[in-house]
């Protein structure tokens, strides 16, 4: 399967899938090319009742997103799935993953993406916690240039589990954990300073709200940070753990999900 539309108003990839709905694609196997949630895609809007992706495994009897994340979660069931998300914080495409579902490390880190996230503990409610579901994170605007990357994606995809022939494209992804919100305090301007993925060090300013500076207590990783998005918070701490697979089945996979030291 290859979802978008889980948020209404993250055009990219509900754009490659349409493109991709429409294409003359020589499959080798069967493929359902999703869009979750029409009336809010309709509407232009990222859910109409509640956010779909913080909704799963969802209820049958809910209200209309956690109705759709509960047939969602039966869709899936058993099939290897991609869902094409949106955000203003990262135009560089990236991988979210839950670490309770190995083979998702796995299949992320086949696909060509820099930077591979495990979301374990954080925003537990998405679709990659059901069956086997990999989300790829891609600029959110309604563009050509964005739909082109999510559509590279997910051909990328279709060739990684041989529904398009093929060979991906080489992959060699870092890895991370997505850890606890950073709060942004009230003010009127807020600005943000460092680099998604990029290590920020002890006492580094790393953000200005209304001129006052934010500095950090200890070193992190940004992750989903920018000055735009939630009214709340700025983003997530990020830690390295892993430069590569087997670093990350050796150190962090099952038992062992605590960050590593930071250097």
């Amino acid at each position: 399967m290859v979802v978008a539309g889980v948020h209404g108003d993250e055009m990219s990839g509900i754009r490659a899938v349409r493109r991709l709905r429409g294409a003359d694609l020589d499959l080798q196997r069967g493929v359902a090319f999703v869009l979750a949630n029409p009336a809010a895609i309709e509407a232009g809007e990222r859910y109409l009742d509640s956010d779909l992706n913080r909704a799963f495994p969802g209820d049958p009897d809910g209200d209309r997103e956690e109705r759709i994340a509960a047939r969602l979660c039966e869709v899936v069931d058993g099939r290897t799935s991609l869902s094409l998300h949106g955000t203003e914080a990262e135009p560089t495409p990236f991988a979210l993953v839950h670490s309770a579902q190995e083979r998702e490390f796995e299949l992320a880190s086949e696909l060509p993406v820099p930077h591979v996230v495990d979301h374990w503990g954080v925003n537990e409610h998405t679709i990659t916690t059901c069956g086997f579901t990999v989300e790829i994170e891609l600029a959110a605007d309604d563009s050509e240039d964005a739909a082109d990357a999510a559509e590279y994606q997910a051909r990328a995809f279709l060739e990684r589990v041989d529904a398009l022939p093929g060979d991906p494209p080489k992959a060699d992804p870092d890895y991370f954990h997505m850890g606890e919100p950073v709060p942004k305090p009230d003010g009127e301007s807020s600005e943000f300073h460092v680099e998604n993925f990029e290590r920020v060090p002890e006492g580094t300013v790393y953000a200005t709200v209304d001129g006052e500076e934010l500095t950090a207590d200890e070193p992190f990783w940004p992750i989903l940070m920018s000055d735009d998005g939630a009214e709340d918070i700025f983003g997530y701490r990020g830690h390295e753990i892993g430069e590569s697979l087997v670093d990350v089945k050796a150190t962090w996979i099952g038992e062992n999900r605590e960050p590593r030291e930071s250097e």
